[in-house]
């Protein structure tokens, strides 16, 4: 897949805000009357590439360092499990573009 770098920015943008709301269930977030406490309790789930060699490249910050065809293979990994969060953020941008005439 290839991505032009303003695009790919944009991505990485995306990704850091979803890759930063996790929580942990055995931690209270939630109080009485369903009031959310898990401000500060975030945590940043990693991120996983895979470069031309299929090594598997692991992050928990920044990887804008990474070149741009490995960027693209990042996915969250579930157990066996795996969402590949920059394809889909991808589809969603262009989705976005397709439909509401978003300009990058």
């Amino acid at each position: 897949m290839k991505i032009p770098k303003k695009r790919l920015a944009l991505l990485r943008e995306l990704e850091a805000i979803i890759g930063n709301e996790c929580y942990n269930s055995n931690i209270q977030n939630w109080g009485p009357g369903g009031t959310f406490y898990g401000v500060g309790r975030e945590f940043r789930y990693p991120i996983t590439f895979t470069d031309d060699a299929q090594n598997a490249i692991k992050r928990r910050g920044s990887y804008d360092d990474l070149p741009a065809e490995t960027q693209v293979t990042g996915h969250y990994k579930f157990g066996s499990n795996q969402l590949q969060i920059i394809a889909a953020l991808d589809r969603v941008v262009t989705r976005l573009e397709e439909k509401y005439g978003l300009k990058i």
